[in-house]
C-alpha cells in the first residue's frame, strides 16, 4: 500500500477483520461443487468531525454483491431509511421541546443479522490463512455489500427494539416511538447511524446501556455532525441550527477552476442548447470528458 496512511488503513483493515472473526462471521469450508464462489475488496473510508478534521480511519470489507443470483444467493432486499423531512421534524421537535438527543453508531451492523441463504465466499485479500488458502468461506452473518444486508439487519434491530417496548411510527418506519405513562422517548435510524432522544440524561443513558448489551455501539454523544449534516443547538433560545457549510466548501474547491466570477444563475435562460453544440472532435471531446457536468 503506497497510500501516505498505508499505517492508519493497516490498522483499521486489522480491526475490521478482527470484528468479524469475533463475530463469527464465518467458517473455512472446502469449496461446494456446483456453488458460485464471491469475491470481496477492501473499502476504506475517511471519518471526519463536523468542522473538517479528520475523526478515524475506516475499513470495511465489501462483498462483491453484484455477483449475486436472485432466487439463489437472495430474495427480498427492500430495507427503508428515515426519510429527510422527518428527521428535520425530530431535529426541530427535540429543540423546541428541550429534549435530549445522542447519536450513536453500531460497529460493524450488517454483521448482527444472520443469514439464511448458503453462500461461499473467497477469503478476504491480504488474510489468507496459511496453509488453509484452498478453503472458501461459507458465511453464517452478513457482509456489507450482500443485496440483503440492509434488510436483515433493519429486521434484527426492528425485532430489538420492538423487545423494548418500542413501536415504528406509521409514516415513517425507521421512528421507533416508545410512550410509558407521561415520557416519550424515541429512536431514529439511519441504517447504522441511530440518534436517541429523550427528555432526561438518565432516559438517554438506560437505552444507550440497552443497545450496548445488545450490539458493539460507540456513543459518539449529543449530536452535532449527522448525515453530512453541520448540527448547532441554542439551549437557551430552543432553536437548532442545520448547515453544510463544509460541503459547501468541498464543493466551490472542486469546481473552482470551472467558476471564475460568480453569476446569479447556473445559466442563462435564454441559451438553447442542441446536438449541434455538443463537442465534435477528438480533442474536444478529450478536452471536455473531465467535466463534471453531472456533479455541478
Amino acid at each position: 500500500m503506497r497510500s501516505s496512511h498505508a499505517e492508519q488503513w493497516h490498522t483499521a483493515a486489522y480491526s475490521e477483520y478482527k470484528s468479524l472473526m469475533d463475530n463469527d462471521t464465518w467458517v473455512l469450508v472446502t469449496p461446494p461443487k456446483g456453488r458460485k464462489i464471491l469475491t470481496s475488496r477492501w473499502v476504506f473510508v475517511v471519518k471526519y468531525t463536523g468542522t473538517g478534521e479528520i475523526d478515524r480511519f475506516k475499513a470495511c470489507l465489501v462483498i462483491k454483491g453484484f455477483l449475486q443470483e436472485y432466487g439463489i444467493d437472495y430474495n427480498e432486499i427492500f430495507s427503508p431509511v428515515i426519510r429527510m423531512e422527518v428527521l428535520r421534524l425530530l431535529l426541530t421537535i427535540e429543540a423546541l421541546l428541550d429534549l435530549e438527543i445522542h447519536q450513536m453508531d453500531v460497529k460493524a451492523a450488517f454483521q448482527n443479522g444472520f443469514l439464511e441463504e448458503e453462500i461461499s465466499m473467497a477469503q478476504p485479500e491480504g488474510f489468507k490463512i496459511p496453509g488453509k488458502e484452498h478453503l472458501v468461506c461459507k458465511l453464517l452473518k452478513i457482509l456489507y455489500g450482500l443485496k440483503q444486508a440492509p434488510r436483515v439487519w433493519y429486521h434484527t434491530l426492528s425485532v430489538f427494539l420492538k423487545s423494548l417496548g418500542f413501536c415504528k411510527l406509521i409514516k415513517d418506519r425507521c421512528v421507533f416511538c416508545r410512550t410509558r405513562g407521561n415520557v416519550t422517548c424515541y429512536i431514529a435510524v439511519y441504517v447504522d447511524d441511530l440518534l436517541i432522544i429523550a427528555p432526561t440524561p438518565a432516559l438517554v443513558s438506560e437505552l444507550n446501556s440497552a443497545l450496548k448489551n445488545r450490539f458493539s455501539i460507540t456513543d459518539l454523544g449529543e449530536v452535532t455532525c449527522l448525515l453530512g449534516w453541520s448540527i448547532q443547538r441554542d439551549l437557551k433560545g430552543r432553536t437548532i441550527f442545520i448547515h453544510q457549510h463544509k460541503y459547501a466548501t468541498k464543493v466551490l474547491d472542486r469546481f473552482s477552476d470551472y467558476i471564475p466570477y460568480t453569476i446569479a444563475t447556473p445559466a442563462d435562460r435564454n441559451v438553447k442548447l442542441s446536438l449541434s453544440s455538443q463537442p465534435g472532435s477528438d480533442a474536444e471531446k478529450y478536452a471536455m470528458k473531465d467535466i463534471p457536468y453531472r456533479e455541478a
